[in-house]
């Protein structure tokens, strides 16, 4: 059984096991700053030295204390890697967020992620949260707009159903699209199959599915040696060519077991 390694966004060869940096750069609720800088800049050069490429971030994350760590962080590899952040949320308390897609705040928002992550330009920008009282269609035509002032190069949406993101294609080019998805949570089937037909990038946040393989999955993982984590990342690896997932982890150990998911091979 053969799984693609990577896949195109644009001109740039995404390697499919990105890295999530939302529990290793912030406290605890989201919250605040790391517990360990040391170690969290660590374990994202060693992502990268392995053959990671892709950092996922957003300004609600700390908030922004992610930013400035992926910062840190990637400086010695910028030109090796696509950072993708977000906006459109708001990080108001430990382990609370709100939605705010109004042009004026995604403004605001874009303009701090460009200073924080010290560019000129975002390689991936993703709204993070479609907002209830402002139209889709309106703020992703803000995206749109920073797109063509040079602030974007590829556009995101995050968290959207089927027809939010079928709404969203018809004011911009929808570049990548990042939900929720594993073995054990398919709420979100549908869009990855629309991502999937349209060759669009389905980047998979929190995809290791605990708790929720049946015995016989878990008796060949057993026999093969391969967790639980390695099983859901070789679950996804095969679901479509076009998904990437991004396990995030603040231990070396768990990284090098995450990217040796690649190698896996059983049926599912």
């Amino acid at each position: 059984m053969k799984t693609d390694t990577t896949f195109k966004l644009g001109d740039f060869e995404i390697n499919r096991i990105g890295f999530g940096t939302m529990r290793v750069s912030t406290g605890a609720g989201i919250w605040g700053d790391t517990l360990n800088k040391e170690n969290a800049i660590k374990v994202i050069r060693t992502a990268i030295e392995n053959g990671v490429n892709f950092i996922d971030t957003a300004d609600a994350y700390g908030p922004y204390t992610s930013e400035l760590l992926v910062e840190e962080a990637v400086r010695p590899f910028k030109d090796q890697v696509m950072v993708a952040t977000k906006g459109g949320a708001v990080k108001y308390k430990p382990g609370a967020i709100l939605s705010n897609g109004h042009p004026y705040y995604l403004r605001t928002a874009i303009e701090g992620s460009l200073k924080r992550l010290q560019s000129e330009i975002i390689g991936l920008y993703f709204l993070h949260r479609v907002d209830p009282n402002i139209p889709i269609e309106e703020s992703v035509g803000a995206l749109s707009q920073f797109q063509k002032e040079g602030k974007i190069k590829h556009i995101g949406i995050s968290n959207v159903t089927l027809e939010q993101l079928e709404k969203a294609q018809t004011v911009a080019k929808i570049e990548a699209v990042q939900n929720a998805f594993s073995f054990k949570d398919r709420r979100y089937e549908a869009v990855v199959n629309k991502t999937t037909k349209d060759c669009i990038p389905f980047i998979a946040h929190t995809p290791v599915a605990k708790n929720s393989w049946d015995d016989n999955a878990l008796v060949k993982a057993q026999k093969e040696n391969i967790s639980t984590n390695q099983l859901s990342l070789s679950w996804l690896l095969n679901y479509a060519p076009n998904v990437i997932s991004i396990p995030g982890t603040s231990s070396e150990k768990h990284l090098m077991e995450n990217l040796a998911s690649y190698a896996i091979r059983i049926e599912f």
